[in-house]
């Protein structure tokens, strides 16, 4: 499959901005993985110190 070529048919051009097209696609990969890790970060509970244990 051909990606270049779908994209080209689509949108009549590989190139946004001046930037080919593959880089566009890892920026999104990179965005969609730091949303990803920020919300299970934020979605973690805080782990409570057990109690009767000395440290």
């Amino acid at each position: 499959m051909n990606w270049t070529k779908i994209w080209l048919d689509l949108f009549g051009t590989t190139t946004l901005w001046g930037l080919d097209m593959g880089f566009w696609v890892a920026m999104a990969a990179v965005l969609l993985i730091v949303v990803l890790m920020n919300v299970v970060f934020w979605g973690m509970k805080p782990q409570q110190p057990e109690s009767g244990k000395e440290q």
